[in-house]
């Protein structure tokens, strides 16, 4: 092989590694968006079951004084 065809097959090569960096960087990106985008959604569902939560407590503890002073008069 001469030293031309030589050099011609490493900056091909080099080429294609670089090709390859660039399509793997762009599906990391997507990647990460997509965490991104996952990681809001579960917490604003973690949000919502949590003001579910607060809103059943609050009215489990009206609905039980509500009982108790019932009970005591």
């Amino acid at each position: 092989m001469s030293q031309q065809s030589r050099q011609e097959y490493e900056q091909r090569m080099e080429w294609e590694r670089e090709e390859k960096r660039e399509r793997f960087s762009l599906i990391y990106k997507m990647l990460d968006f997509a965490g991104v985008v996952l990681g809001v959604i579960c917490i604003f569902v973690l949000l919502a079951l949590l003001f579910s939560l607060l809103s059943w407590l609050k009215d489990d503890i009206s609905s039980t004084f509500s009982i108790l002073k019932t009970r005591l008069q």
